[in-house]
Order: structure tokens, then C-alpha cells, then sequence
């Protein structure tokens, strides 16, 4: 049995609404939204000709870039940071241009590859919650703008639709549950939904290899069938970074996926490409003293080939050419002919080179040992013509095959979102962190774990036992495959001297470090983290009598096992117990949002 592209269904809610994609990208952005009509099929379509970059009508990305003037009042976000007199206003009015901020979101287990990300301070009184809200407020903004233009008494429709509008966020593969919850407060924030239940229950969120993924499949990328375990690569060329992730297909009917391996994520994206050739540029003109080494000339050079010259380089034996005066501009020893800079093949090999070696070795690590990988080259950097042959070549002794969309893959991530949101998901995953609890073990004499740490020894005076401070149990491995259905079971006890309704709570502990088995804190101490703090109300009933003799006060215990459901995308979780009589009951917390969110660069809790 093999899978074709599959037909889109008509939309099984019953109501109109509206649903808004937002791919929040680390350079560029871009969204997408569909009507959902019910029994009609939803068609998905992509937000170009932003607010400040009409002249760019087709684009479907904007920059990821904000202006705050000295009050942190937004000045300029996205496309209209294009406007020609906003440079000049900036300077003289000292506003503060906010970029590469998504970087700040890293979760501390990553690997390093984000580590020489330029870092643009916030403004002054402006917590990363806000900047990030702000961004998403606009990328909202355009949506809902291109919807009125577009569609038949848009005016009216959104006044219909405006409290009802589904939001659906890509987010970074490797990502945790905290950084989803961060995007969630930040939308609340940026006024995309109220601060209610309801609100906060219109945000999803998809990652953005699995976006692309939908994108591909959906759009007849892949030019023959999928067979039962494939293993398919989704290479995400983008202006910032190169990142790759992997999943083997499990069934066709309905077609479904488990992920391979934990995505890697390479900070070689195009704009590296375009700062390659302005140091060359720089060393050839500026340094070396030519009549057209001055600044303004370098920055029209530079534009030209990041808008153009970069885009069509193809072959290595032919020389390229940067346009950037007129025919009257000559300077032969320099290679200026013609208004013209002449960079030979070889030199624009060499600015690609670090950004094709990435995606290279990245996608090696995702090659499948048994059989054939298919993949897929998505995103805007995804469009370079010698990326993708020199991806070909490098590979062709591997038992792969590489597709690429004859469209634009830039808005792969937002429109493929709606298309996870409207088909289907990802049905198994990979654990991006190590999850568990701090526990006590009961102290034994002839446990070498427990003796070495003697002086961790306590003696509880309600049970009369014994007990090992800093223990750590984990049940959820990094690395480790998660299911969507899958829970997890965690138990727990508490011991009271009063027979009332009591509050019981169970600390969620996330490990970030590269021990595979971990038993004690003291084992590397610094790589623990608080992830939640899940608390509980236990009536009477909960409450079980503990055997009395030799002691002259009752004690009463209530037992209850937390279960964390990790295979989705957001975490869930509620409590079970059992009365005396045996009598099951569920509690479900009232939200999960008590935790402690570290950021890189040790940003303040306050200042999230």
C-alpha cells in the first residue's frame, strides 16, 4: 500500500471561523489564513503586499525586525521598517531597533548553534513577553487586513468573526513545553486572545518541521508514493538558520509519522551568505583603497547581491556579476567593469560553502540505515539553485532522494501549519528534555549510593523511617520516543496530622544535561530546573488512616499519582486519587503556567 496526496476534506466544525497561521520566524515571518465554512473545503492563503512593503506585492515574508522609540512605544514593526524616511527618523529621535530576539527563547539543552546569534538589547521598561507580543499583534494585524481585502464583505465578516479567530503558532523543533507556554502569554499579550480560558484555548501550535512536512505533502512536493517505513527529511533552509528534522511513516490510512531523531538546528541560514560577500567586498574595495570603496557604494553592493546575485548563482566555472552603477564606472584592477563588481565562481562557492556543509552534515545524522530517505528542501534559502545541487551532489552516494517545491518555499511554514491544523499531526515524537521528580529514597545501609551520602541522611519523625535527600526519578528520557496518546504516571504521597481537606503539590523537574541516567542531583547539579509546580485540593475523603500503634497522635495520608500527558504539543495533566471506599476521582489543575522560565543570556524572571 503506498500514499498519494490526499484531497482536503470540508470543514467539520459547526460554525464560520476564521484560522491564522503565524510562522514567527528568527529573520523573517510570514502568516496565513483560511475561512472555515462548514462543509466547505477551507482554501489556505498567504498574506503578501504587507503594510510598508507593497512594493514587494508577491513577498510573503517580512522582517522579524521592531522600532521602539526612548518610551518603548512601537514606532515601526515588519514591512514598514522599508519606509525610506524611518533610517534618517530613527537616528535623530535614538530609537531602538529590536531584532534576532526569538533567539532569546533557546531552551538551555540545545546545542550551542545559536550561541553567536547577534543579541539587540531590549528597550529600556520592555519585558521579552511584550516585544514578542507586540510582533505577533502585527503579523495578527496584516492577516486580518489582507482578509478584508480579499474576501466579500471582509469588513463585516471580521466584526463576526474577530472574537473567534484560531490561532495556530509554528515553533522551534526542540522547543519545550515552556517555550510554547511563553508564545501563548505573549500572544494574551498582544491581544490576539482575551486572558481567559476560552482565549487561551483559541492558541495551538504545530512545529515547524511538521509544518513543513504538511506543506510539502500538501502541495504535491514529492514526486512518487510513500511507503510504510520511509523515512522522510525536511532540510529548513531559512535566512537565519539551517535546521533539519526527520520522521519515519507508520501508516498510510490515515497517514501518520513518528519522529526519528531530535531535530539540529545550524546557524548558517542566507544572510551568513550575504555577510561572506560583504567582507570580501570590504577587503577588495574599501581596504585596498579603490575609488569605489566608500560605504554607501559597499551597501548598494551588498543589496544587489542579497536581492539578486545570490538568488541566481548556479555554476561554479562562471562568473557573476553585482550591478551597482552605471556603464561609465570602470576600475579594471578591482574587477569593476561597466558598473559592475565581476566575482568569480569560485568566490561565491566559497560564501556558500559554510551554509551548504551544514545542511549536509545536519541532514546525515537524520539518514535512515535500512532504507531509503526522501527529502525534502523547504524555506526561502531553500530557492538557491547551487544549495540545492550542491546538496545533490554531496548526497548521491547515499540512498536518498531530494525534492523541492517549484513554488515558493518561504511560506511553507505558515501555510503548512493550517494544513497540519485542518489534516492531520504528527503521531509520535521525541522527547526534547528529561522529565521527573526530586525524590527521597528510603535510607539502606547496604545501598553505596545512600552510604556515600550520609550526611543527606533525615529522619522523618511522622513515619519514623529514614530518608536520602536528593534523589532524582526520572520518566521522561531526552531522546526518548512520546506518543500522542501516551500518559505518564507520576506517584506521590502526603502525610498530615490533621484530619481536613488538604493541599497537596508535586514538583515537575526538568534535567538539561547530557547524563542519559541520572539517579542524584548532586550528579550535575546545575543542569536541574523547575518546570511546574502542580498543586492540588484533597477533600476528607481523600484521606487514609496510617496504622496508629506506639505513636500518641493520628496520622493521616492521602496518596495520588500526577499524569502528564507529553506527546502533544501543549502539556496536560490532572490528578487521580482514591477515597477509602476505593472510589476514583480526578482533580484537574486550574492551569499549568506556575513555572520558572529560564531564558539565555540570564535574563531576569522579572524580565519575561
Amino acid at each position: 500500500m503506498t500514499y498519494r496526496k490526499p484531497e482536503r476534506q470540508p470543514y467539520r466544525g459547526t460554525e464560520l471561523t476564521l484560522a491564522i497561521a503565524i510562522d514567527f520566524g528568527i529573520t523573517f515571518s510570514g502568516t496565513s489564513w483560511a475561512l472555515l465554512e462548514p462543509e466547505q473545503i477551507p482554501n489556505i492563503i498567504d498574506v503578501s503586499g504587507y503594510e510598508g512593503q507593497e512594493f514587494q506585492a508577491s513577498s510573503t515574508k517580512v522582517p522579524t525586525v521592531i522600532y521602539y522609540d526612548a518610551q518603548g512605544v512601537v514606532k515601526a514593526v515588519g514591512g514598514e521598517i522599508y519606509d525610506p524616511e524611518l533610517t534618517t527618523k530613527a537616528e535623530e529621535e535614538r530609537w531602538t531597533r529590536v531584532e534576532w530576539f526569538k533567539t532569546l527563547l533557546k531552551p538551555r539543552n540545545q546545542d550551542g548553534s545559536l550561541a553567536s546569534a547577534p543579541i539587540m538589547p531590549l528597550p529600556q521598561g520592555k519585558a521579552l513577553k511584550d516585544v514578542v507580543g507586540d510582533f505577533l499583534r502585527y503579523m495578527s494585524r496584516s492577516a486580518l487586513v489582507h482578509f478584508q481585502q480579499k474576501v466579500v464583505g471582509g469588513n463585516s465578516l471580521i466584526e463576526q468573526l474577530k472574537n473567534k479567530v484560531i490561532y495556530v503558532l509554528s515553533y522551534e523543533n526542540g522547543w519545550d513545553t515552556f517555550q510554547r507556554d511563553f508564545m501563548r502569554q505573549a500572544a494574551v499579550s498582544g491581544g490576539l486572545v482575551p486572558d481567559t480560558d476560552e482565549g487561551r484555548s483559541r492558541i495551538h501550535f504545530v512545529s515547524e518541521a511538521e509544518a513543513s512536512l504538511r506543506w510539502c505533502l500538501a502541495h504535491g512536493v514529492l514526486k512518487r508514493t510513500l511507503v510504510v517505513g520511509e523515512r522522510v527529511a525536511v532540510i529548513d533552509a531559512g535566512a537565519g538558520t539551517i535546521t533539519t528534522s526527520s520522521y519515519d511513516v507508520i501508516g498510510l490510512s490515515p497517514l501518520s509519522f513518528r519522529e526519528s531523531r531530535a531535530s539540529n538546528t545550524r546557524l548558517a541560514g542566507s544572510v551568513f551568505v550575504t555577510e561572506a560577500f560583504k567582507t570580501f567586498v570590504r577587503e577588495k574595495l574599501e581596504l585596498a583603497s579603490s575609488i569605489y570603496g566608500d560605504p554607501e557604494t559597499i551597501a548598494r553592493l551588498v543589496k544587489e547581491f542579497d536581492k539578486t546575485t545570490k538568488c541566481v548563482f548556479r555554476r561554479k566555472d562562471r562568473r557573476s556579476a553585482v550591478t551597482f552603477g552605471s556603464p561609465r564606472d570602470n576600475e579594471p584592477e578591482f574587477d569593476i567593469e561597466s558598473g559592475q563588481l565581476i566575482v568569480q565562481g569560485s568566490d561565491m562557492a566559497d560564501f556558500f560553502e559554510p551554509s551548504c556543509a551544514a545542511a549536509v552534515e545536519s541532514v546525515k545524522l537524520h539518514l535512515s540505515p535500512n532504507s531509503r530517505t526522501t527529502i525534502f528542501l523547504v524555506g526561502g534559502f531553500a530557492a538557491s539553485p547551487w544549495l540545492y545541487s550542491e546538496i545533490n551532489r554531496r548526497l548521491k552516494d547515499f540512498n536518498v532522494d531530494v525534492f523541492r517545491a517549484d513554488t515558493m518555499t518561504a511560506k511553507s511554514v505558515a501555510n503548512g501549519a493550517l494544513c497540519y491544523y485542518l489534516d492531520c499531526r504528527i503521531a509520535i515524537t521525541v522527547a526534547p528534555t528529561t522529565y521527573g521528580v526530586y525524590v527521597d529514597p528510603v535510607y539502606s545501609n547496604g545501598n553505596p549510593d545512600h552510604v556515600k551520602r550520609k550526611d543527606f541522611v533525615y529522619k522523618n519523625p511522622m513515619v519514623g523511617q529514614r530518608y536520602v535527600s536528593g534523589g532524582f526519578q526520572s520518566y521522561i528520557k531526552q531522546g526518548s520516543i512520546v506518543q500522542e496518546s501516551q500518559t505518564t504516571r507520576i506517584p506521590s504521597e502526603k502525610y498530615v496530622t490533621t484530619k481536613a481537606k488538604t493541599e497537596a503539590q508535586l514538583e515537575l523537574i526538568c534535567y538539561l544535561g547530557q547524563k542519559l541516567d541520572i539517579s542524584w542531583v548532586d550528579e550535575d547539579p546545575l543542569h536541574f530546573q523547575h518546570a511546574y509546580t502542580i498543586k492540588a485540593e484533597f477533600p476528607v475523603e481523600a484521606l487514609v488512616p496510617v496504622d496508629t500503634n506506639a505513636r500518641k497522635n493520628a496520622i493521616w495520608k492521602v496518596t495520588y499519582d500526577a499524569v502528564f500527558s507529553f506527546g502533544t504539543t501543549e502539556l496536560e495533566c490532572y490528578v487521580e486519587w482514591k477515597d477509602r471506599k476505593g472510589g476514583a476521582h480526578r482533580y484537574v489543575p486550574e492551569n499549568l503556567n506556575d513555572y520558572v522560565f529560564i531564558l539565555l543570556f540570564d535574563l531576569t524572571e522579572e524580565s519575561v
